[in-house]
């Protein structure tokens, strides 16, 4: 009887894992139908078809493979996923009170960051950038506006070029505008930015404010920090279908700059 039932809430346990699986799968081919290549996606696929299989062969064959395992690996697996959750949670936690927080005070510019173009379209998160970029400038119409992006495989202009674009047939004074477009990463947006103001200006001690999407806001303010700039945040949004890849994907970012620094 007891075996029974044993085998009953296996069957049902693996069950859930395939539907898990399968939802996982699905959420990487929406994102590709909507929006074409979406960077880790592919990430949420690959899982989904692990545990999709593992599910089947259990089911199919009738056997529990955890069970299969030697205790010890199973508690040392069991140990270092309780670490991985616990950490993930934490500076998951972070990202997104980073991502919720706008800091008040008086910065010296305006930094937004780039964030990819299909040819010479935007993409979906670098219009939130700069739609939040928009908004900053009503409320600070002086204030010098930093566009920071270099040009990347299958971009046709610079994205420093085609933020300004932008933000100039939306009105913004293009006066108030300057161009950091040699970067290629988040790290070297604010590291060009800096040699860029301190070749033309002389300083070197600097109050921003950051403009990116809410997932992306830690990592950015981190990153600037350590290159030396003093950094205030100002989110943008994030398509909420993209949300959760973008939050998951920028755990693995966070844990890199904590490592390399950049």
């Amino acid at each position: 009887m007891n075996s029974d039932i044993k085998k009953k809430n296996n069957v049902i346990l693996d069950s859930m894992i395939i539907l898990v699986g399968i939802i996982s799968m699905a959420y990487h081919i929406g994102l590709k139908i909507a929006f074409g290549h979406i960077a880790f996606s592919i990430v949420f696929f690959i899982l989904g078809l692990i545990l999709v299989i593992y599910g089947l062969i259990e089911i199919s064959f009738k056997i529990n493979l955890w069970r299969k395992l030697p205790k010890i690996l199973r508690n040392i697996i069991t140990i270092l996923f309780a670490i991985g959750l616990s950490v993930f949670i934490v500076i998951e936690g972070i990202i997104i009170y980073e991502g919720h927080h706008k800091d008040t005070g008086k910065p010296d510019y305006l930094m937004v960051l780039g964030a990819g173009l299909r040819g010479k379209e935007l993409s979906v998160s670098l219009k939130y950038r700069l739609d939040a970029v928009i908004e900053f400038n009503k409320l600070n119409p002086d204030m010098k506006i930093i566009v920071s992006g270099g040009q990347g495989q299958g971009e046709d202009v610079t994205e420093a070029f085609a933020m300004s674009k932008y933000l100039i047939d939306k009105g913004v004074n293009e006066d108030l505008i300057i161009c950091e477009d040699k970067s290629t990463s988040t790290y070297e947006n604010f590291l060009f930015t800096k040699e860029l103001l301190e070749k033309e200006i002389g300083n070197e001690d600097y109050i921003i404010t950051v403009v990116t999407n809410n997932f992306h806001m830690y990592r950015a303010k981190y990153l600037g920090e350590k290159i030396g700039f003093k950094c205030l945040g100002y989110p943008a949004q994030t398509h909420m279908s993209t949300s959760l890849n973008y939050h998951v994907r920028e755990f693995f970012g966070v844990i890199k700059a904590y490592i390399f620094n950049k």
